[in-house]
């Protein structure tokens, strides 16, 4: 039972109880022995190195992911490895969805849309004037001298076909055409039985050019004007029922397509403030966004950022930067499932890993230009000093413990 032990410790106690049966041994030669010892038990670490402790991959592990990769990781078999110090467009792909000139590519024609046509769903108030003496719409005094006819005939809304009825005219198709084009069809159905008609059309409630607003404690629909009103002025329609402004993201749907971005930015620069359009809906998304770090960074923890997003070298400086005596500068990398855009139009994820190598001055410089995105892993893998520390205490330290149990046992 005596024998039971790691390695290095058995080879110890029986080099210990040969020495002891030799009446010429010292506890001085016992210990210039060990230097011969040490290749033994060198092997012997060197072949469990792997089970020494780490705080997560090194840094080559990563590196050569795809061919450590066994059958059992298939699913990551074609994890895509990006170099950010050797890659000339990277920017590209890796910050496309927080790119915010996508905002206004994907919202296309951002011109002032024509709102001034009647269009279905819309309530017209018409008012006829007619000259004296009236003969259609009589109107008198109370003297009982004639006077200028006017009527205001009752509300009418345009139905699903476009149409209007009015008395002595019939129906009217007024869809998609201007109050004014509307007046004159009108005046010329009642030349030869009105008196010299005058028409007024009045929009009473435009129902069919509007934007939908949707808030989490408010919900409407905003009418366009001729003003031509913009981004801002639906989010002013939700008042104080609104999220934290750095946490909110403007979502604008347009011909079945979603586009997001921080209304920050939009407050921030007017060029992202753009014109509304019939039937646009906005969304006001409550999004605090957050990446995890790890690795020699000084201790794993989620970090949250707002909507309008932070750059790597921001990311590094909230967890602290690098840890001097553990991180490896070469060593720093952001995990993250990509979307690739595919020939068919079709977007792909795949596993992705950027790596940059900080003892590169121009990597600070790259660092500015590459957008942490929620859900990202930042992790800073560690030094080679440290796996060394490891190794270096784990081959000593046995030798340490056993050194002392020979000095108290020959005491």
């Amino acid at each position: 039972m005596w024998l039971i032990g790691s390695p290095p410790q058995n080879i110890f106690r029986l080099k210990f109880l040969f020495y002891k049966k030799n009446k010429k041994c010292c506890i001085r030669k016992f210990i210039l022995k060990l230097p011969s010892l040490l290749p033994i038990t060198l092997a012997m670490i060197l072949s469990g190195c792997s089970v020494l402790p780490h705080s997560g991959p090194s840094f080559s592990s990563i590196i050569n992911i795809n061919k450590n990769n066994s059958k059992q990781d298939e699913i990551y078999s074609k994890v895509n490895l990006v170099d950010l110090n050797n890659s000339i467009d990277f920017t590209k792909e890796a910050n496309s969805s927080k790119n915010p000139l996508r905002f206004i590519n994907e919202t296309t024609n951002n011109q002032i849309q024509k709102v001034d046509r009647i269009g279905k769903g819309d309530s017209l108030k018409i008012s006829i004037i007619e000259t004296p003496p009236a003969i259609l719409f009589t109107a008198t005094s109370d003297t009982g001298a004639p006077k200028t006819g006017l009527t205001d005939l009752p509300v009418v809304t345009v139905d699903s076909k476009g149409l209007i009825s009015l008395p002595f005219v019939g129906n009217l198709i007024v869809d998609d055409k201007t109050a004014e084009q509307v007046q004159n069809e009108i005046v010329e159905k009642l030349s030869g039985i009105a008196n010299r008609p005058q028409i007024i059309v009045t929009v009473l409630e435009k129902r069919s050019s509007t934007v939908t607003i949707i808030g989490d404690k408010f919900s409407g629909k905003m009418p366009l004007t001729a003003k031509g009103e913009q981004l801002l002025d639906a989010v002013a329609v939700l008042g104080n029922n609104m999220y934290d402004i750095k946490d909110t993201l403007v979502q604008l749907t347009r011909n079945k397509k979603n586009s997001q971005i921080p209304l920050s930015l939009v407050l921030s620069n007017p060029k992202f403030n753009i014109h509304l359009q019939q039937n646009d809906i906005i969304t006001l998304i409550n999004k605090p966004s957050s990446f995890i770090s790890m690795g020699a960074t000084g201790s794993t923890r989620e970090v949250r950022f707002e909507a309008i997003g932070i750059n790597l070298s921001q990311a590094l400086s909230r967890i602290g930067g690098l840890t001097d005596n553990k991180a490896n500068a070469k060593g720093v990398f952001v995990f993250r499932y990509q979307d690739k855009l595919l020939t068919n139009n079709k977007k792909e994820t795949i596993p992705t890993i950027y790596q940059i190598d900080l003892t590169n001055p121009n990597s600070f410089f790259i660092m500015k230009n590459f957008q942490v995105q929620n859900n990202d892993i930042v992790y800073v893998a560690s030094a080679p000093i440290v796996e060394l520390q490891k190794f270096l205490y784990a081959v000593f330290s046995p030798s340490v413990g056993m050194i002392n149990q020979v000095s108290q046992i020959t005491e």
